[in-house]
């Protein structure tokens, strides 16, 4: 993102990222009662660590600024500082450029170790599935020179991380506000009523898809038919999908590809893991992994 060694921020950064979204990222019933301009206790201490945040993104900004060279890599930094409104045509200012940093940081960061959590967690319980992944990935170059290249080559690996997001969808639920007044599915929707999407039950639903509950990546290869439109929705739908989706799906393909060519993963117990939505959806306890080597 910044090409930037990021030894130096790396503590504080995940710090501010795991402790925000294990605690105060998380609504609480105020956040639902409280009128806008009214802040909770939570919103205070959200505000803080805000600050803590920009003033941190401030800092690499800063850094990466210092060190733009025409031999260095163009990255995602590069794009965002010469991006242009696409309704008046102006660059971002600094304060809209670290809000956009902290935006990818944070939004990229829990969504996707989510995707290639409950990826490992179904090919732990594949064998056959890891298996086929296996011999997908036995001969791809995934270097970092490589990688561009081999993706075209995974097709079954990223079927396996499109059924991961089918049957985990990082975000359970997708809310959206009518602007006008309408009528879903033949029940009234009063203008600025909020909606609830639920891509976990719409994913899982036995009208939409044959044998919702197993796990089968074959649906998502290029010779199957394709889901419903409305059917599969992991990154949102419509003018606000998600704008990383496909930033996410090639980085969690590529990640998935190297670890399964460097280890057979199995689990290290056989307690139950239970889904729970918490803004996303999280793993109820963190479960073990047990990771051997390939020869």
């Amino acid at each position: 993102m910044f090409s930037l060694g990021m030894e130096r921020y790396r503590p504080e950064l995940r710090d501010l990222i795991i402790g925000y979204t294990a605690h105060l990222g998380r609504p609480t019933f105020l956040d639902f009662v409280l009128p806008l301009p009214i802040p909770s206790p939570r919103d205070f201490a959200r505000r803080r660590v805000r600050r803590r945040r920009m003033k941190l993104i401030g800092q690499i900004i800063a850094e990466r600024r210092g060190k733009a060279s025409e031999a260095a890599p163009r990255d995602l930094f590069d794009l965002l500082s010469t991006a242009r409104d696409p309704e008046s045509g102006r660059p971002f200012s600094a304060d809209e450029l670290a809000d956009q940093v902290a935006t990818m940081i944070s939004a990229g960061h829990e969504t996707t170790g989510l995707a290639l959590f409950w990826s490992l967690y179904l090919l732990a319980e594949a064998p056959a599935v890891q298996e086929n992944i296996t011999a997908e990935v036995a001969t791809v170059d995934l270097s970092p020179d490589g990688a561009a290249e081999a993706l075209p080559r995974l097709v079954y690996t990223r079927a396996v991380v499109q059924e991961a997001l089918r049957l985990y969808p990082p975000a359970f639920t997708i809310a959206r506000q009518a602007r006008a007044p309408d009528v879903a599915g033949g029940i009234p929707v009063p203008a600025h009523a909020v909606v609830f999407i639920a891509p976990w039950i719409l994913q899982r639903h036995r009208r939409l898809w044959m044998q919702p509950e197993t796990f089968d990546p074959a649906r998502f290869l290029p010779d199957a038919p394709p889901p419903e439109r409305f059917a599969y929705m992991p990154f949102g739908i419509g003018p606000r999908v998600c704008i990383g989706a496909q930033f996410a799906l090639t980085e969690a393909t590529l990640v998935l590809a190297r670890l399964i060519q460097s280890f057979h993963i199995e689990r290290a117990g056989d307690e139950p893991v239970t889904p729970i939505a918490i803004v996303t959806t999280q793993p109820d306890h963190p479960p073990l992994f047990r990771l051997n080597r390939r020869a």
